[in-house]
């Protein structure tokens, strides 16, 4: 077995670094050739995305994932390769769209009517997002700031601003699946 996985899984916080800078850009390239195959070159950030899915997946559940690997069946780059494959496809599932007839669709938001941001997070429930969340969301989507401005100014890594966008969205959209809007 890989000296830095094996000491990953032995909870050593650097090894988890070092195994992080060795395989990203394996896992980038498999996430942006798939991406490609699907006919969606050029997606940096979801791309970017897509590989901290990947690594969130190895480690959630003390590193459950990562532990399944079995160095007599594959080399860890085409392990990585293969759940990476698995991860992009599983987003781009649940990135298709829904498509209905124009007689089906809602009716447009009125320009009499705009959406204020300011009172958008106020009308979901409180603790679905938590205060960071909001921040970040707030920064990326209403100032559109890049996640590594939103990094610097908040004083943590582009990895988490990224991580945090993607858990707010995730919430989000387990909150409002199955609602009807007007």
């Amino acid at each position: 077995m890989n000296k830095i996985l094996s000491k990953c899984l032995q909870g050593q916080k650097w090894a988890w670094g070092a195994f992080v800078e060795e395989y990203a850009p394996v896992i980038f390239a498999a996430v942006q050739r798939i991406l490609r195959s699907h006919g969606l070159s050029g997606q940096e950030q979801t791309a970017e995305d897509i590989s901290q899915d990947v690594f969130l997946r190895l480690i959630n559940n003390d590193f459950h994932l990562l532990r399944s690997y079995d160095p007599a069946r594959a080399s860890l780059a085409t392990w990585l390769t293969i759940v990476t494959r698995s991860a992009t496809i599983d987003f781009l599932r649940r990135r298709r769209l829904v498509t209905i007839s124009l007689d089906q669709a809602p009716p447009l938001v009125s320009a009499e009517r705009p959406c204020d941001p300011a009172t958008a997070t106020e009308a979901l429930p409180a603790g679905l997002l938590t205060a960071r969340q909001k921040l970040v969301l707030h920064l990326l989507f209403d100032r559109q700031l890049a996640p590594a401005d939103i990094a610097k100014l908040l004083g943590i890594s582009p990895q988490a601003v990224r991580s945090t966008k993607h858990k707010a969205i995730e919430r989000l959209q387990r909150h409002f699946k199955g609602t009807d809007f007007p």
